[in-house]
Formats: C-alpha cells, sequence, structure tokens
C-alpha cells in the first residue's frame, strides 16, 4: 500500500474502501479466525434462542452473551488493528504479536467501547439521528486508544477532533457498510434455512459475520490512518512507531 502525502483536507471514502478490501484480501484467513471467534457469543444466542427455556435463563444467556460479545469485539478488533497496521508497513501479521497488544490494552479498549455504546444508546432516546451523529464522531476512538495510548475518554475526544471537517464521508461510509452487513446477514441466515437447516443458516451466519467483522475492523484502521495523514501529514511508519 502506497501513504504519500495528502493535503489538509483530503479523505477519501473510496480509497478508504479500496485499501481496506487490499489489506483484508491479504491476511483473510488469519483475520477472519480472529473475527469468527468474537463472533461465538452471538452466534450461541441465536442457536439458544430457539430452544424452550425460562425467562431467568434466557435473560442469564442475553447478559452472558453480551458480555462475552463486548470483551471478545474489543479485542479481536485491538488484534485486527495492530494487524492491519503491520500489513500496511509491508510487514508480516504476526498473530501472537497482534494479540499481545491487544490483552496489553484490553481494559482502555473495553473501556472505549463502552463508553461509545452508551453515549451512541442515550443520544437514539432521543431520536435515531443523534445517535447517527455520536457514531460517526466516535467512528476512530479505538484505533486512537490503542495506537495513540490513550485512556478512553481522551480516546472520545482524540475521534472527535480527527473526525471534524469529514463526518459527512464517515458517516456515508459506515452507513453503507452497516447496510451490506445486514442484507447480507439476513441472505445467509434464508439460504442456510432454505437449503440445509438451521445448522447451515448458523454456519453460514458465523462465515458471514467473520468476513463482515474483519472488513470493519480493517476499515475503521484504514479511516484513522487517512484521517491522520490528510490532517496532520504523517506516514504509516510514523503513525504505527509506537509499536517498535
Amino acid at each position: 500500500m502506497s501513504d504519500g502525502r495528502y493535503s489538509e483536507g483530503e479523505f477519501r471514502v473510496g480509497q478508504v474502501l479500496s485499501r481496506t478490501f487490499s489489506v483484508l484480501s491479504r491476511n483473510l484467513l488469519p483475520f477472519c479466525v480472529v473475527t469468527a471467534i468474537a463472533y461465538l457469543p452471538s452466534l450461541w444466542l441465536m442457536a439458544e434462542r430457539g430452544q424452550r427455556i425460562s425467562t431467568s435463563h434466557v435473560l442469564l444467556l442475553i447478559l452472558v452473551g453480551v458480555l462475552l460479545s463486548i470483551v471478545l469485539n474489543a479485542l479481536s478488533e485491538a488484534i485486527v488493528l495492530f494487524g492491519a497496521f503491520e500489513d500496511m508497513r509491508g510487514r508480516p501479521v504476526n498473530l501472537m504479536a497482534s494479540a499481545q497488544v491487544g490483552l496489553n490494552r484490553l481494559f482502555p479498549v473495553l473501556g472505549v467501547a463502552i463508553l461509545v455504546g452508551l453515549f451512541a444508546g442515550i443520544a437514539a432516546l432521543f431520536f435515531v439521528v443523534p445517535g447517527f451523529i455520536v457514531l460517526t464522531m466516535l467512528f476512530v476512538a479505538m484505533p486512537a486508544c490503542i495506537v495513540e495510548r490513550l485512556g478512553p475518554m481522551q480516546s472520545l475526544g482524540r475521534s472527535r477532533e480527527l473526525t471534524k471537517g469529514h463526518r459527512w464521508a464517515i458517516f456515508g461510509l459506515w452507513f453503507l457498510v452497516a447496510i451490506v452487513v445486514a442484507i447480507g446477514s439476513g441472505l445467509a441466515g434464508r439460504i442456510g434455512a432454505l437449503i440445509g437447516g438451521f445448522a447451515l443458516s448458523l454456519l453460514l451466519n458465523l462465515i458471514w459475520g467473520a468476513l463482515a467483522g474483519a472488513f470493519n475492523a480493517i476499515m475503521v484502521v484504514v479511516a484513522y490512518h487517512d484521517l491522520r495523514v490528510a490532517k496532520e501529514g504523517v506516514d504509516t511508519d510514523k503513525i504505527a512507531s509506537v509499536f517498535d
């Protein structure tokens, strides 16, 4: 991937998507394995949904599943983030090294994930649009937390700073991908159920969920990289030098 120098204000959605596909295609298996593990709690809840169980059991399953999903999704995003940066620097992706980075920053990363969800949820209570605005403003909080080693609140502030002036483009980026992911998830479930029943439906959902999770994590990393290049004139090596 070529980095080059970007003029102030240059941030292109098409370029982010293109680079995301490039990074994912070079690391499809390792990244999807990581995100597939993170998707397992959601799959587990889907499998249990059809069982006849008590209301209290359902509530416990939901609580455990949500907690596991938060932890594993945050950790998987951190792992993929580090791996994506290594790929962007022309280095081989090492999942063990990536996992070490993710574990070292696990608690701040969890803080960011919880705060983003909390603020977006509160905003959405007033109306859907404020929730979208918050998600757009905090779109790159996670890579800011890991790369710049910031605390949760500082990471949210850093994301607001980086996204300023580019929020319509960022909103269009993540909203478009979210629609595609939702359509793909629905199709995977329906096709699996028609061809092979519930088991195949779960398998196809796992595959699609792993692909979507890996793509989203890389997209956030690439967007963070491109925003810093556009606004600050830094290159990939300088951004990722914190990991050396």
